[in-house]
């Protein structure tokens, strides 16, 4: 069952470098997570109602520094993944308040943990699937396409015998 971790913490320096740092990031460092569905890594410096035009656009006192992500298991296990195979946290992360960095594992639990939101909204692409069952369906999908690109020509015959030897 997929779950959802929405971390937002201050940013008080560097944040023009930050911002490069995270715009030259390519989204496979969280390939390395193979319970992640999703996640996202960005800056906020104001909040934009997304409804009916409004007078005004609430501007935060600092700018945010805010951590989406969409995963498969228990809080704990996702931290400790997060941690251990995604260096690039400590660049973000970094330049925030008190980060104790990834080496101390109950201290960064915490403190991601303390500054996290409770997410009620959150996106799954395919409700009630893990990321291992979409990874499955996928290369089931690769399989079945294979075989009809080279099955094509046979009788009937020798189609149900090759997909049968197939699957």
């Amino acid at each position: 069952m997929a779950d959802a971790l929405t971390v937002f913490t201050p940013l008080e320096r560097e944040v023009d470098e930050l911002q490069a740092y995270l715009d030259a990031l390519s989204p496979s460092v969280f390939e390395r997570l193979e319970m992640l569905h999703l996640a996202r890594v960005q800056i906020f410096h104001s909040l934009v109602h997304q409804g009916p035009r409004q007078r005004r656009t609430d501007t935060l006192r600092v700018p945010q520094l805010v951590f989406t992500s969409t995963y498969d298991g228990s809080l704990d296990d996702y931290l400790d993944a997060l941690r251990i195979r995604v260096p690039e946290a400590d660049e973000w992360w970094g330049r925030c308040p008190g980060y104790p960095g990834r080496d101390d594992a109950a201290a960064f639990g915490a403190y991601v943990t303390t500054h996290a939101i409770r997410t009620s909204l959150w996106a799954s692409a395919i409700p009630g699937a893990t990321v291992a069952d979409v990874r499955e369906a996928l290369a089931l999908r690769e399989r079945v396409l294979d075989f009809a690109l080279a099955a094509q020509g046979l009788d009937a015959a020798a189609l149900h015998e090759r997909f049968r030897a197939e699957f």
